[in-house]
């Protein structure tokens, strides 16, 4: 059985500083459409626009709603665990997403930190296989680092033609 890794508090900090952000320019964008609707500047021959300018305020509360819950659901079910043999990352709430990527399929390793990242101490380590992409994320600086560096020896080790687990 495998031993699933939970994430740090950190990462739900920056879960809701990453949707604040969204949310702010979420309401630029829906609260210029509302104003124009309402108001007319733009188009005025558009019918019922007061009508309008309230759905798309409801639209917009809705999808703030949304992104202010979505961080905690996500913290309380994203957990990943990284073997000798593959990398494992469970995802999803209603839907329940499995990405499995056996180490021996492994071409590339990346390791990213936006500046967001970088002020909460997190990175992400991307591996891309010739079958697609998956991404570790919301994963402390250092830990990231370590499986960085852990997956490049196991992918060279292969790749001479050496197991895995050596």
């Amino acid at each position: 059985m495998k031993e699933y890794k939970k994430l740090e508090k950190n990462a739900l900090k920056y879960m809701y500083v990453v949707n604040g952000i969204a949310i702010a320019v979420y309401a630029v964008i829906f609260l210029g459409v509302a104003s124009d609707l309402w108001f007319g500047w733009i188009f005025p021959g558009i019918p019922h626009r007061r009508i309008a300018a309230v759905v798309v305020l409801a639209l917009y509360a809705a999808l703030a709603v949304t992104k202010l819950l979505s961080p905690k659901i996500l913290y309380h079910w994203y957990r990943y665990a990284i073997d000798e043999e593959e990398i494992n990352i469970r995802s999803g709430v209603f839907v329940k997403k499995t990405e499995i990527v056996p180490i021996e399929r492994v071409q590339k390793i990346e390791m990213s930190r936006g500046p967001v990242e970088r002020r909460y101490g997190l990175a992400s380590v991307s591996v891309v296989t010739a079958g697609g992409d998956v991404d570790v994320r919301y994963l402390p600086a250092a830990e990231a680092e370590e499986i960085s560096e852990s997956l490049k020896r196991k992918v060279g080790r292969i790749a001479r033609g050496g197991d895995i687990r050596a």
